[in-house]
């Protein structure tokens, strides 16, 4: 298949490692919850790539793949904030490894779309303000 070869799935291969080794340190109630979750959502992240790597529709994918890299940096957050890392070096790393994947995913999502002549950049920017204007729109109408 050839996706040991790519820096991402090497990344994210190092992330579902890490995330094993750290959760069978966890506090039984954070083990069965919050390390249930960790450990299925860095599989995933995995599986991700691997679809990615294969589909002739990448861009669809690899939107998919950036989705799941957030959801994974929100899950470190909230284990964060629940205090079930031991310490914070756990925190750190698993949020430098996580944040790595997400950045190769954001890369590889950009480059694709040049390839397929989708998206300019001034597209993107233009994309990427219409999404904070309307972020702000619905979070001013949950604050009401």
């Amino acid at each position: 298949m050839g996706n040991e070869n790519l820096p991402i799935y090497k990344s994210a291969l190092s992330l579902a490692v890490y995330m094993e080794q750290i959760v069978r340190g966890f506090e039984k109630y954070h083990k069965y919850t919050m390390g249930v979750d960790l450990r299925q959502k860095s599989k995933a992240l995995l599986f991700a790539i691997s679809r990615a790597n294969l589909s002739q529709n990448k861009v669809d994918d690899l939107v998919r793949l950036r989705d799941t890299c957030e959801e994974m940096k929100m899950l470190i957050q909230l284990s964060k904030e629940l205090k079930a890392f031991k310490d914070f070096k756990q925190f750190e790393h698993s949020s430098l490894l996580s944040v790595t994947v997400c950045k190769q995913a954001q890369a590889w999502l950009k480059s694709s779309q040049r390839n397929l002549g989708g998206v300019s950049k001034s597209q993107s920017l233009q994309m990427t303000s219409v999404k904070r204007a309307t972020f702000t729109v619905r979070y001013s109408c949950l604050c009401a």
